[in-house]
């Protein structure tokens, strides 16, 4: 298969005839269209497991789990990746320290099968259709909620969302003026360690340079007239120790990261709505190392991708019964691989711009209406990967979709109905349906069915016929059904939620080598998702305590294989739990948490696997003034060494320090006049 840079391959109407109406709708559509139709110090805040049916958040076909900002900064979430680690249902596959690629799958599904969102704008490569976490390394002090929907949610967000969304939303602006800077220094015990082979062969000392193996420093500014600035730079060797194939202890090479990144935003109110516009860049230069049994010593890659978006929002849109969110963005990425020093450069060049608006409508007390429309341009300039007329791939995509909420007594129902259309594949009718009751106070019991699809990407179906590998441009997109009951409680220091839920995906598309030896895509995969999750949350007194449990017996049915052959999705652990307990009181905070994933089978005869694992990982902070905090890290604490991709080594124990200052310009001021 294809293999290029770091990667893998709201007035009133009846609510009788509104309930009919959608009702029937809703069982049209999934009769007759079931799939895609084809031819600073911060307080704890608690974590928010939200109810369904959210204004402007669609999605009462899935589970939903919603963090502010200030609740990851305070449970000590240095990334992104560190953020999604109390989400049940999730896991994330790196190849390596920082910068290496790092994918996410949700409930069994692939990368390329979970949307994530960075102010309502895609993040996946358009050529890959992966969303790559090491190239979205947000700085935690500017995401202002996290939201992690799982299940199928076509019928809300379009193509690409059979596992489900994950939507970031940045701050914009500054309420008060300020300064923030911070410094963090990340290392590894010095150890001895094999270099070269054979005759060649070498032990080299132990060296206190791996104390000190990547550094970053970071800036937000916060300015007059709801302005705000940040920036963030740094550099990391990544040479940490590994076991080879012959545990022997050996040195990763080739892995450094030098990377860049700013950041502005700004907020304002105009028409009895706000308006806010944020714009970022990063620029990375990494090596890419390989495998160990296949390194690549000189692999080199450059990376570079830009955003820019404008939101509008109001709860006044022509009348006091509609609300309306919009916004417009644009982003460029650009990637240059080169495998040798003295091989060509591959450079692959895109661009994605659109434009989404959703209103909320309230057609009376106890009915609401979401809908809305998409529109979304992708264009791939590649050296590499062109259409079969000799062009660069394009993509244009239009949605509209509809969500009515009905209240009935202590029941809601929540259909949901979208139509896309595509220029370079068949259009599709995506549904939905979530139906919620009111079983007890502050206790509700939910069931819900959709369906979803992915499209095929660009390598997918354009990979030139070159290098023991072809795309095929008559794929169909993987199409999934799921259902999934669900219980929750949420009391004043508890909250539990449990779900079970099944997904059914066909059409997966496989790269497999055909018996001219030529590996090719086709719509040959099949698969049954089956499982359980459990989230809980308990507040004891300055103790937070977190846990969740996932269970995921997933069935492979491709080719001739049934039930009956009760084989599992490769990398996908049947068994997966995290715990977690914080600890705040006055400047001092610590937190603990583990991570345990079971047996991962690494191919589909479920012979070769991956052993079970678990990661402990801690943090200290302590606030020493108002304005001064140095924090501590560990990860990784019992030396554990493992593989999440196979051939591809983690780091071992590491170790952060830094230590940040901020500055509160009001408050600076008001001292001066109190002085």
């Amino acid at each position: 298969m294809p293999t290029r840079r770091n990667s893998l391959s709201h007035s009133a109407l009846p609510k009788t005839f509104l309930a009919a109406a959608f009702g029937f709708g809703w069982l049209f559509c999934a009769i007759l269209c079931p799939v895609p139709v084809s031819a600073d110090p911060f307080e704890l805040e608690p974590i928010t497991i939200t109810a369904p049916v959210p204004e402007f958040s669609p999605a009462p076909v899935a589970s939903r789990t919603l963090f502010t900002g200030e609740t990851l900064l305070a449970l000590g979430a240095e990334n992104l990746a560190k953020a999604l680690e109390f989400i049940p249902g999730l896991s994330i596959s790196a190849v390596g320290s920082k910068g290496a690629q790092s994918t996410i799958s949700l409930r069994g599904s692939s990368s390329g099968q979970v949307v994530i969102l960075l102010d309502g704008v895609r993040t996946s490569d358009p050529a890959t259709g992966l969303s790559d976490l090491s190239r979205l390394d947000i700085d935690m002090r500017d995401i202002d909620t996290l939201e992690v929907i799982r299940g199928g949610v076509s019928a809300q967000y379009g193509a690409d969302a059979i596992g489900g969304v994950i939507a970031i939303t940045t701050k914009k602006g500054s309420k008060t003026p300020g300064f923030y800077a911070g410094f963090r220094s990340t290392g590894y015990l010095p150890a001895s360690y094999v270099s070269g082979s054979g005759a060649n062969a070498v032990s080299v000392p132990a060296s206190i340079a791996s104390l000190s193996d990547g550094q970053s420093l970071s800036f937000r500014v916060g300015l007059p007239g709801d302005l705000a600035l940040s920036a963030t730079v740094g550099r990391h060797q990544n040479a940490f120790l590994y076991r080879d194939l012959n545990q022997e202890k050996r040195r990763r090479t080739n892995a450094d990261l030098l990377e860049g990144k700013a950041r502005i935003s700004w907020q304002g109110f105009i028409g009895g709505g706000t308006l806010s516009t944020a714009a970022q860049f990063q620029a990375r230069d990494l090596g890419v190392p390989g495998s160990i049994d296949s390194p690549l010593p000189e692999a080199r890659q450059q990376d570079m991708d830009a955003q820019a978006s404008v939101d509008y929002s109001t709860d006044y849109f022509l009348s006091e019964a509609v609300s309306l969110a919009g916004v417009v963005y644009a982003k460029i990425a650009s990637l240059e691989y080169r495998e040798k020093n003295a091989a060509p450069k591959d450079n692959h060049d895109s661009l994605r711009t659109g434009g989404e608006a959703r209103w909320s409508i309230l057609l009376d007390n106890d009915a609401t209406l979401n809908t809305g429309l998409s529109v979304r341009y992708e264009k791939l300039s590649s050296s590499v990967v062109l259409t079969t007329a000799n062009e660069a791939p394009e993509r244009l995509s239009l949605g509209i979709f509809a969500e009515p909420s009905i209240v009935l007594g202590s029941w809601s129902i929540a259909p949901a109905l979208r139509w896309d259309w595509t220029n370079d594949f068949p259009s599709g009718l995506s549904c939905g349906i979530g139906i919620i009751k009111d079983i007890a106070e502050r206790k509700t019991l939910s069931l819900s069915f959709s369906n979803a699809y992915r499209s095929p990407s660009f390598d997918d179906l354009y990979w030139p016929a070159s290098g023991g590998a072809a795309g095929n441009p008559n794929l169909l997109p993987e199409s999934s059904v799921g259902g999934e009951l669900r219980f929750g409680w949420e009391g004043e220091k508890d909250v539990l939620h449990a779900s079970a839920y099944a997904r059914y995906v066909q059409d997966v598309i496989l790269w497999q080598a055909g018996g001219d030896g030529i590996w090719r895509p086709s719509n040959f995969g099949n698969a049954l998702y089956p499982g359980f999750e459990l989230e809980y949350r308990k507040a004891l007194g300055p103790w937070t305590v977190l846990g969740t449990y996932t269970f995921l017996y997933s069935y492979v049915l491709s080719g001739n294989l049934s039930l009956k052959d009760d084989r599992r999705v490769p990398y996908l652990p049947i068994h997966r739990w995290n715990g977690g307990a914080s600890y705040r009181k006055g400047r001092f905070a610590l937190s603990l948490d583990l991570d345990y994933q079971g047996l991962r089978y690494r191919t589909t005869d479920n012979r070769a696997y991956l052993p079970p694992l678990l990661l402990a990982n801690a943090s200290l902070r302590l606030d020493t003034s108002p304005s001064t905090t140095f924090y501590l890290e560990g990860n990784n604490l019992l030396g554990e060494q493992y593989e999440s991709t196979p051939g591809y080594p983690m780091p071992g124990f590491s170790l952060t320090v830094g230590f940040s200052f901020s500055s509160n310009m009001n408050r600076s001021i008001e001292s001066k006049q109190s002085d």
